[in-house]
């Protein structure tokens, strides 16, 4: 899979990577000690894809704000660490929402006005209905978002989550990552993932939640050797009972990704 965006990856890159909901606070010093593991192991695997999407404030913040000193700080630290890494901004597109239209674009337009420095490689919208009736609303946002990122760095990427297979597989020519299953562990089956010529694997990505401790080393060979999707993650992080599931990393990040690496051996 070749990662699309300014930060596009080395002919190195493995086909399938991991895709992180980096909703944790960087916490900054000298080692931004709140994403320390993860670029442990970015730096133990620079083949490895990694899409990280950061949430300062359910989203970047007030409009044309500058993230604060942590992430001005660790983000090109995050950026830095591979080649093969893309931090995207979280914005939530409230299931396109017509009267939330224009904070839509306002989220896009404050990522893409902060410093080159510390800048975003493009966009995650969350919250995506994926339905035809909607098509044009994501169709208009991922436009914006292209030709915002695209005026101050080359080839944003792009990433949409509807959380489940959309209705309309229009949506694949819109993005460069649909995050086709977002579920609690237990509840997921790869049979629920739609694969085909206009649904393709490379462009699908699986996040799941109340995992185990250890890998799922059965269902990273699954999704990653047999189905080849573009990113899987999967945290024992919970989100049973209203809970958080994206406030801390997986106890054993290490020992995942280098589940996800073995299986592309």
């Amino acid at each position: 899979m070749h990662l699309p965006g300014a930060a596009a990856a080395t002919a190195t890159a493995l086909a399938s990577g991991v895709l992180i909901p980096l909703y944790i606070d960087p916490v900054g010093g000298p080692q931004c000690s709140g994403w320390a593991s993860l670029l442990s192991s970015i730096e133990a695997h620079p083949r490895m894809p990694f899409y990280a999407i950061i949430n300062p404030d359910s989203g970047p913040g007030g409009a044309n704000t500058q993230p604060g000193a942590e992430y001005q700080q660790c983000i090109p630290i995050l950026q830095a660490a591979s080649d093969n890494v893309i931090v995207l901004g979280y914005v939530a597109s409230w299931d396109a929402d017509s009267s939330k239209v224009s904070g839509v674009t306002q989220d896009v337009n404050t990522y893409a006005g902060w410093d080159a420095a510390y800048r975003v490689d493009g966009i995650f919208f969350d919250q995506v209905s994926g339905t035809a009736a909607d098509f044009s609303t994501y169709q208009s946002f991922v436009s914006h978002a292209r030709k915002t990122f695209d005026f101050v760095r080359a080839m944003a990427t792009i990433a949409l989550n509807p959380g489940t297979a959309v209705s309309d597989t229009a949506y694949y020519n819109l993005a460069d990552i649909l995050l086709t299953a977002e579920n609690f562990f237990d509840d997921f089956s790869p049979s629920q993932l739609s694969l085909g010529s206009s649904t393709p694997a490379s462009k699908q990505a699986i996040v799941l939640t109340d995992g185990p401790s250890t890998p799922p080393t059965s269902l990273i060979s699954q999704l990653v050797t047999t189905d080849e999707v573009g990113a899987f993650w999967v945290t024992d992080d919970t989100q049973a009972n209203g809970q958080n599931p994206y406030d801390t990393l997986p106890s054993d990040i290490e020992a995942f990704v280098d589940a996800i690496k073995a299986a592309q051996s």
